[in-house]
């Protein structure tokens, strides 16, 4: 939503989506990176354009969650969004301690509320801890940041000449 926002490309009807029963997910195109962030401006995004402060409650979390687990598992060809066994065991670990209490009938305002990419401490994927304590785990982030900020140098000699 961030990206269609900053580009003034307009808000797209996706509640009218959502309640015609299609599969609809929520992402980014890399305006941003924080899937929570994207989760809250989704939320308030679609009350705003509706001018209903109820909308998208429900839908968003549904897009996030579910629509974007059944999307992805048509393409990694199993069961993504569950733990179970057989599925692909990616989950997050968020450093968040409640000022309330927190059940499946609030969690939703908890998350809107209470937390944003920077609070994810352990991320694991596929099974495998890729992130653990805000430590990356299978790649040596300097060096991978140096290079990456060396090729940023030569891509923007090579546009600005």
């Amino acid at each position: 939503p961030e990206s269609n926002m900053g580009n003034a490309c307009g808000c797209p009807p996706t509640m009218e989506i959502v309640h015609q029963g299609i599969l609809t997910g929520l992402g980014t195109d890399g305006y941003t990176h924080d899937m929570i962030e994207s989760y809250k401006v989704a939320n308030c995004l679609h009350k705003h354009h509706l001018c209903d402060p109820n909308a998208a409650w429900s839908e968003v979390p549904e897009m996030l969650f579910a629509g974007n687990a059944k999307i992805a598992a048509r393409y990694f060809k199993k069961p993504l969004g569950v733990i179970k066994e057989g599925a692909a065991a990616d989950l997050i670990v968020l450093d968040y301690h409640p000022f309330t209490p927190i059940d499946e009938t609030n969690c939703n305002g908890h998350i809107l509320f209470g937390t944003s990419g920077r609070s994810v401490t352990t991320t694991i994927c596929n099974g495998r801890i890729l992130m653990k304590d805000r430590k990356l785990t299978k790649i040596d982030e300097e060096k991978v940041m140096a290079d990456v900020q060396e090729e940023a140098v030569k891509l923007w000699k090579s546009i600005n000449g």
